[in-house]
């Protein structure tokens, strides 16, 4: 087993603190692999105080007005990438809309950290685990990023991960905003997750939406990425019989393949996914 080590201080590293988007991703174009930006940090100063990263340049983005933008229209929820997840929950729009996004932030670290993590910093770390991604696939979410290179373009959030810490943005592309359709008005949506402790990892999360047109879910801590399925040629009904729900299980078990870590064993996480999709599946459509 490799170990982890944790250093009492950061390695060393230049920091810039741009006023605009467009003197942000002049300096991504500029420095590319060398470089990090900087939302809330809370992965970010894990990795570095691990070096599990090394960059020579750390892009501090917080402040730019592009990535703190909070706007809920009648078409759709935009959030800014810098946008502080304790800012969020303070939409009331979320709760009412977006349910199974609003209960995993709800859920996510702690009050204090919260006034730091966000969304955009959340899904750009690109872990199997990201408790926001399920729910961002189940409102069917989609990223904006930005480059110099590329100037703005569109990732679906079921095309966005691409491996454990791995993702579809180049180098020199930042997250601008996280962007979700407003849901019709008879969608339901949960989220649910097992953890150890109340600030950790999930060793299983879990997230569903429904209406008369959709049914989506999505996992995490399952796979190398986050699992996305839509079962909406599954359920004929508004009650799941035991068939049904065998026939969804069946399309689940093929697509995750848990690993045994010191959190769980593989079995364990097999075993707590489909008690999570009976929950979230009675939820959403009973």
């Amino acid at each position: 087993m490799t170990e982890t080590i944790s250093y009492v201080g950061l390695p060393k590293f230049e920091i810039e603190v741009p006023n605009s988007l467009e003197e942000a991703l002049n300096l991504l174009h500029i420095h590319q692999t060398n470089c990090k930006p900087l939302a809330g940090g809370t992965d970010l100063l894990v990795d570095l105080r691990h070096r599990l990263i090394q960059p020579n340049v750390i892009i501090d983005v917080k402040n730019i007005p592009e990535l703190k933008k909070l706007e809920f229209t009648p078409n759709e929820l935009t959030i800014g990438a810098a946008v502080p997840i304790s800012e969020v929950l303070t939409l009331s729009q979320i709760k009412t809309y977006y349910t199974a996004l609003y209960q995993a932030l709800n859920d996510m670290c702690d009050e204090i950290l919260r006034n730091r993590a966000t969304i955009g910093g959340n899904i750009a770390t690109a872990s199997p685990a990201a408790d926001t991604a399920g729910p961002l696939y189940t409102h069917q979410a989609v990223v904006e990023v930005q480059s110099k290179s590329k100037g703005s373009r569109l990732i679906a959030i079921d095309k966005f991960f691409k491996g454990v810490k791995k993702s579809d943005l180049a180098p020199d592309e930042l997250i601008v905003s996280i962007n979700m359709p407003k849901p019709t008005i008879n969608t339901k949506s949960a989220f649910m997750k097992m953890k150890r402790g109340a600030e950790d990892l999930a060793l299983v999360g879990a997230a569903g939406s429904h209406n008369q047109e959709h049914t989506y879910l999505g996992f995490t801590a399952v796979a190398p990425t986050p699992v996305f399925l839509d079962i909406s040629n599954l359920i004929i009904e508004k009650k799941i019989s035991e068939n049904v729900f065998q026939s969804i299980w069946k399309e689940i078990d093929s697509k995750i393949s848990p690993i045994t870590d010191v959190r769980s064993s593989r079995d364990y996480r097999i075993h707590i996914t489909e008690i999570l999709t009976r929950l979230i599946l009675k939820e959403i459509i009973l």
